[in-house]
């Protein structure tokens, strides 16, 4: 037998035997962690995760549970008994896939002497790794479109799905449609609720591990807030801080069994993920993976320390607990709206300004600012986009509107036309700036060979404009006429639709972002944000806040007919 035939049916034995199913066989046979055969001992709850074979699986978790260091096995693992098989694998930046393969990929292939053979020495960087004769994996960061690849691919890994831009990294999604494997994978923790893996995980079968007392068999799923508990403490637990851990016996914090307040004592034999919406038909599995996931690794005395050691609490729900959540300080939160909410009218004879958030259907809010600085919104409402113009004039007139701000698109040309028909029209267009202010102006000359149109423009800029509303609304500078329970309640929807977000960006520096979460429409939110910019642009005495100032006032104003 020629040793090239010997080379391929050994080659041929390897795919009968795994599967993208059975991968955890190879894994632990062929790689190695500390020297020692990869084990799943203590993560035992990793298992079905990694052999489901649901096309997309979703994984909300805590950190620190190994599940970033299952993913990278599982792709190479595939790579080494797959023919002609190709992995893209995401992370939030290029330098984060690139720390990730020198400080953890590299060093589990060069462990490993089945991995390390089988890897292509000259086609083995921090950006691609090429396994046997044609398998690959495209390490890519989401940051940047230039990141994309062109390439089909059998899985894509989105790790830390809720730090990257997922935008752009749902355009690898498309790379699965010319394979017939179309296997997707997102690992991530979670940050707030409806947002990221989160929200994907409202799409799928949802599994949460289900844990059974020792002493008593009682079925339930641990949760830190109400199950852990510490002798003679009586504190909430977002009440412990550095200054007041030492006065607790922390040390001795357990958990508890809701029904026999005994320790359960947790191990991965009482241990299952159970379905909790097995009747609805989501072709995706998710699965919540929480630090009581991994008893032996993760103590009840740690959680109780780990919660004191995060500058906001939200990062500890995030982090440690696998939680969603969002510091109240900032976010816009149902009771904030209706503190705003008031059954009497607010109209009156005096000046109003206007802003529209643009679309199919239009969203427009009128009001003014009162002279002890309160915002007041006075009026709002829905119209269709043909009708947009003739409302807005009648609006103009009835509320003696002197200053209007528009979002200019989708539908410029209609923008424009009304900027030109009323010269205290602006065109709205967000921009991203390092600057602090919430916005500046232009004029824009029509230039016909450039295709520019005649346009006055406000430049938003978008986070700090939203950061500074934010901050009216949390204040209680505000008052909103109530329309009636049905009208109020689509526009609460709407404004708590939009959310305030951490991420590091590109150059691993921290920054904040509004993103839309749900499947509500964030329209009223807007049209109160460029109300709020067009307060600014009249530039009246005593207007609600103080940045975003240093624009010219406005000195006249014309009512239109």
């Amino acid at each position: 037998m020629k040793f090239t035939d010997h080379l391929a049916r050994i080659k041929s034995s390897v795919r009968n035997v795994y599967s993208l199913n059975n991968l955890d066989e190879w894994i632990c046979k062929h790689t190695y962690l500390n020297n020692e055969k990869y084990s799943f001992k203590d993560h035992e709850f990793q298992l079905p995760i990694l052999k489901d074979s649901a096309n997309t699986t979703i994984t909300v978790k805590c950190a620190q549970v190994g599940l970033s260091e299952l993913s990278f096995r599982y792709a190479i693992a595939a790579c080494c008994t797959q023919e002609n098989f190709t992995v893209i694998y995401t992370m939030p930046t290029s330098g984060d896939a690139e720390k990730a393969n020198n400080t953890r990929i590299g060093p589990m292939i060069q462990g490993s002497p089945e991995v390390k053979r089988l890897v292509d020495a000259n086609l083995n960087n921090s950006e691609i790794k090429k396994f046997g004769d044609n398998s690959f994996i495209f390490f890519r960061g989401t940051k940047s479109a230039t990141q994309a690849l062109s390439i089909p691919a059998d899985v894509v890994i989105n790790d830390e799905w809720d730090a990257s831009d997922t935008t752009q990294a749902s355009v690898y999604v498309s790379r699965l449609q010319h394979k017939e494997t179309k296997v997707r994978k997102i690992f991530s923790t979670p940050t707030i609720d409806k947002y990221g893996v989160s929200l994907e995980a409202q799409t799928a079968k949802r599994y949460r591990h289900i844990s059974q007392c020792v002493h008593c068999n009682h079925m339930f799923l641990p949760d830190y807030f109400e199950h852990v508990k510490i002798p003679g403490c009586n504190l909430a637990k977002d009440e412990i801080n550095k200054r007041n851990l030492h006065t607790l016996r922390w040390r001795e914090a357990y958990l508890a069994c809701p029904k026999c307040g005994k320790d359960p004592e947790l191990h991965h034999t009482r241990q299952r993920f159970v379905c909790e919406n097995d009747i609805e038909p989501h072709a995706a599995h998710a699965y919540y993976v929480s630090p009581f996931s991994a008893p032996n690794i993760i103590s009840m005395p740690y959680l109780v320390q780990a919660s004191t050691l995060f500058m906001r609490f939200a990062e500890f729900k995030n982090q440690v607990l696998g939680l969603t959540a969002e510091e109240k300080s900032e976010a816009i939160l149902e009771e904030d709206l209706d503190k705003a909410l008031i059954n009497a009218p607010l109209y009156s004879s005096e000046l109003h300004v206007m802003g529209s958030d643009i679309g199919i259907t239009c969203h427009i809010s009128i009001g003014r600012v009162a002279m002890d600085g309160t915002l007041l919104v006075v009026h709002r409402e829905k119209v269709h986009y043909t009708n947009f113009e003739a409302r807005v004039r009648k609006l103009s007139a009835d509320y003696r509107v002197v200053t209007h701000v528009i979002d200019t698109m989708p539908y410029t040309d209609m923008v424009t036309r009304i900027c030109n028909a009323n010269p205290h029209s602006w065109g709205a267009m967000f921009v991203n700036t390092k600057t602090t202010l919430a916005f500046s102006v232009q004029q824009q000359e029509e230039d016909t060979r450039e295709g520019k149109m005649d346009l006055r423009l406000v430049k938003v800029n978008r986070t700090v404009a939203l950061d500074q509303l934010l901050g009216v609304i949390k204040a209680g500078e505000w008052k909103v006429a109530s329309l009636g329970d049905e009208e109020d309640k689509e526009w609460k929807e709407q404004m708590l639709t939009l959310k305030r977000v951490s991420e590091m960006d590109k150059n691993l520096e921290l920054q904040y972002m509004w993103v839309k979460t749900g499947d509500e429409s964030d329209h009223f939110h807007f049209s109160l944000l460029y109300l709020y910019i067009a307060t600014k642009l009249r530039g009246m005495a005593g207007s609600v806040g103080s940045a975003g100032l240093g624009v010219p006032l406005v000195r006249t104003f014309r009512i239109p007919a």
